[in-house]
């Protein structure tokens, strides 16, 4: 810490104070470095909009993954990361960060991750993609179709949803697991 910029040891105070950094599936975006004025500041308030702290102008918070298959005790794959998400707190450290984001005013992406049925002609998939493929994880009726959405695996965790549904969330275009080949909605070539 000794050796990263002012900007970095007051965004990493901020994350430290405010339980930022403690959720998995989560990135914090930061633009353009502060100007000179800013980073000279030596006081550092985490919640404080300028100066020394991060701002909704220059970060932005992605959440990936806030689904029941992964975060939910009824999803598909909590037998394989429900012990984590426990003993991390990962459900209530995300819903703290959806809070503070929206009581400060920083914009929210959420990449979702979803399987259609047209994912299953791929030919080269690494062996999570394809043990979650076969498992259905993440399964949708496909890309512009949301029958069967509400409360399904591949839904949002339902104490998250007062966030995500406020319509100030952006829904960014789902991902797969290793690679932009796989992150088509459309057929694969055969």
């Amino acid at each position: 810490m000794a050796n990263d910029s002012p900007h970095e040891q007051s965004r990493r105070r901020f994350l430290q104070t405010s339980g930022w950094g403690l959720a998995s599936g989560l990135a914090i975006v930061a633009g353009p470095a502060q100007s000179e004025a800013q980073s000279s500041s030596t006081s550092v308030n985490p919640g404080q909009r300028s100066g020394s702290g991060p701002t909704p102008t220059d970060t932005a918070v992605v959440f990936i993954d806030p689904q029941n298959d992964v975060l939910s005790e009824k999803g598909r794959a909590w037998a394989a990361v429900g012990q984590s998400v426990t003993e991390n707190k990962t459900v209530e450290n995300m819903e703290r960060i959806f809070q503070t984001a929206k009581q400060r005013g920083f914009e929210v992406f959420i990449s979702p991750h979803y399987f259609y049925p047209t994912d299953n002609g791929w030919k080269f998939n690494g062996p999570l993609e394809a043990s979650e493929a076969a498992d259905k994880l993440f399964a949708r009726r496909g890309v512009l179709n949301l029958d069967g959405f509400v409360g399904s695996d591949a839904d949002w965790l339902e104490r998250f949803k007062p966030y995500i549904e406020d319509g100030k969330m952006i829904v960014a275009s789902p991902h797969r697991v290793f690679g932009p080949q796989t992150n088509s909605g459309s057929s694969p070539p055969r």
